[in-house]
């Protein structure tokens, strides 16, 4: 089903964004510098990509529908993505309150991080695993046609194909800078060593 399969690919995009924080976390916490511009493309990145790319989607065609097919919201798994999407609002709030200009607080920024991806890994294991799984056996060929038709029109008004690009393509040269920044942290390490 393509309806799933595309959100799965996004699930994918953003858990390599949560591996890279994951590393800036630890960099943060061992007093070590971020790679420039990071924490702020970050924030950005979930904002943008994860919020208004892939949670609009969720929330704005996929959810209700399934409400629809008879997938109950409250008390059930919907309402439970629901809260934890809020739950994750709230972390990249606190995130972002914890940079410059309104703060200059690493060790805020780590915490707030920390929450935010440990969240993000249950609650991308529990849609994938289980809502994406009761989502293959209730909708219809049909309803798969009509929900990607939607996420078109979705990722349109979140700025279409060349916003998401684009932060692909960023998220690949960050990864090359963590990458580069490990290797000379290895370096460095061996040096002291001998």
């Amino acid at each position: 089903m393509q309806a799933t399969e595309i959100l799965e690919r996004e699930h994918a995009i953003i858990e390599r964004a949560l591996k890279l924080l994951e590393s800036a976390v630890v960099m943060i916490r061992t007093g070590r510098r971020l790679p420039d511009g990071f924490a702020t493309w970050a924030v950005n990145f979930i904002c943008e990509f994860a919020d208004r790319h892939h949670h609009a989607k969720e929330e704005e065609v996929l959810f209700p529908l399934l409400e629809e097919r008879g997938i109950p919201r409250s008390g059930g798994p919907i309402g439970c993505m629901l809260h934890e999407h809020e739950m994750g609002r709230d972390c990249v709030r606190r995130m972002r309150e914890a940079l410059p200009p309104q703060g200059d607080d690493s060790a805020g920024f780590a915490n707030a991080a920390d929450d935010y991806i440990g969240l993000l890994r249950q609650h991308i294991f529990k849609e994938n695993n289980v809502l994406f799984m009761m989502a293959l056996r209730c909708l219809s060929p049909q309803d798969d046609l009509s929900v990607v038709e939607k996420y078109r029109a979705a990722d349109a008004r979140a700025g279409g194909a060349d916003g998401a690009g684009r932060f692909k393509s960023e998220l690949t040269q960050f990864e090359r800078l963590f990458l580069t920044s490990a290797k000379a942290d290895r370096v460095s390490q061996t040096v002291r060593l001998m």
